[in-house]
């Protein structure tokens, strides 16, 4: 018993750190935020062009579009990203995300990362969006990763 003590109170503060929620992968690609309807469109690519003197690791580009159907909140935020491609995921945190805004209604939720996905798979991605500290979750399947010659 005593053995058994420290390995729970370590696994409950490991679970406690984790500041991003267990994905709903069946959520759809559409919320209602703030009275406002607010779709995911996904674009993926990975750059296959050579390039002199770098090492050659692979690095799959995002633009993930925010779209709504009125104003967006001004406040809203992108968290997180999860890429899932099977049973794998990978996060990717809001330090390399950047949030560009194209209009009102329309955001762009950038990103590039080295993750170790087959890019001749489609994979789901979901989003999580925070407005004023209500978190929701945005998911996106079967998105297809394009090549860039």
């Amino acid at each position: 018993m005593k053995r058994i003590a420290p390995l729970a109170l370590a696994m409950a503060l490991m679970a406690g750190c984790s500041s991003v929620p267990n994905v709903n992968w069946q959520q759809n690609s559409q919320i209602t935020i703030n009275e406002v309807n607010v779709e995911l469109k996904s674009n993926l690519w990975v750059n296959l062009m050579p390039n002199i003197g770098d090492v050659e690791e692979q690095s799959i580009q995002g633009a993930l579009y925010l779209e709504g159907d009125q104003l967006l909140p001004a406040n809203l935020t992108a968290e997180a990203l999860i890429i899932k491609q099977g049973q794998k995921e990978w996060l990717v945190d809001s330090a390399s995300l950047d949030t560009r805004t194209h209009s009102e209604s329309r955001w762009e939720v950038a990103f590039s990362s080295h993750i170790d996905v087959n890019t001749e798979k489609s994979v789901d991605i979901a989003v999580l969006l925070d407005d004023a500290g209500k978190q929701r979750w945005l998911v996106e399947k079967y998105v297809k990763i394009n090549k860039v010659y």
